[in-house]
């Protein structure tokens, strides 16, 4: 009988206790959500150096990107004259930015477009005879769509698919190629806490478009970074590619094929909760590959 007793006080009170505790208990299940949304974003903000290796964005989300550098490059090459090709001293001198808008179509699917436009100048020394041209306008506009094949479980990395295109929207000026560019990597990407690794292996064919075209290329990148805390993150990467001979009405260029290094430092910070800063300096490792570059990348996210 008592036992009886004491569990009908229980039920009492606990039917006195639960309207009380109702509304916290309503109130927990938002307080979690938006503690799992500030968890995502602050994945997303201290994984957005690696926006150019993964998809590190989900479905409809959108970002813009203002990336600006200043290059410069001198070097030996065979130059095109009237009596046919002579090695002259080149120097190169560009100032771009690029608009880089990143779309994600699906959660494992995203969107690349990338305008570049700017000013370069070319300084060609032919012995006793000194040209000099310049170009500004709108650069070659490129679009890419990269897909995450696998996501990274226990030893299986991340493997993401690219596939690119560039047109040849600047024709014969400095800022183009005057050819289609049709290209694919794959990229793997490995996190051993509190380093981040990554790779990319991939392949352009230059399409021929009029009399000239420029060699097809196998490109690959190798680099590591990792985050000091959910505003800064330090990355560093060597870029490097084959390029093969150039093309001309059919035949190959003889020694026009590159061999292209380079080392590239930079930092990304997040400013505020939409905009990141990352400065960063490409310092080329080979005689073709370009000698320095200065610059910084601008990601707002939306």
């Amino acid at each position: 009988m008592r036992h009886g007793i004491g569990l009908l006080r229980s039920c009492v009170l606990l039917g006195a206790v639960v309207p009380l505790l109702a509304p916290l208990l309503v109130g927990a299940q938002p307080a979690e959500e938006d503690l799992q949304q500030q968890m995502e974003e602050v994945k997303r903000a201290t994984d957005l150096f690696l926006r150019g290796q993964k998809l590190i964005f989900g479905k409809g989300d959108l970002t813009l990107e203002l990336d600006s550098f200043y290059a410069s490059d001198t070097k030996m090459q065979f130059v095109r004259t009237g009596a046919g090709y002579q090695l002259a001293k080149i120097t190169d001198r560009s100032a771009i930015s690029a608009l880089i808008v990143r779309y994600g179509l699906l959660d494992n699917l995203e969107l690349d477009l990338e305008i570049p436009f700017g000013s370069v100048s070319q300084n060609a020394d032919l012995g006793g005879a000194r040209s000099r041209q310049d170009d500004q306008g709108v650069g070659d506009v490129a679009g890419r769509v990269r897909y995450q094949l696998w996501h990274e479980e226990g030893a299986q990395p991340d493997v993401v698919l690219d596939f690119d295109v560039k047109s040849p929207s600047a024709g014969k000026s400095l800022l183009g190629t005057d050819n289609w560019t049709v290209g694919g990597a794959v990229g793997l990407v490995k996190t051993l806490d509190p380093v981040v690794f990554f790779g990319r292996l991939g392949y352009a064919a230059a399409l021929q478009r009029h009399s000239v075209a420029s060699g097809d290329a196998i490109f690959y990148v190798l680099g590591m970074g990792f985050s000091l805390n959910d505003r800064v993150s330090l990355n560093m990467q060597v870029n490097g590619g084959v390029v093969g001979p150039a093309e001309l009405d059919g035949h190959s260029i003889r020694d026009s094929s590159l061999d292209l290094i380079s080392l590239e430092l930079s930092v990304t910070t997040r400013v505020t909760k939409h905009l990141f800063v990352e400065p960063f300096v490409s310092l080329g490792l080979t005689d073709d590959a370009t000698d320095c570059i200065v610059g910084i990348n601008l990601p707002y996210l939306f």
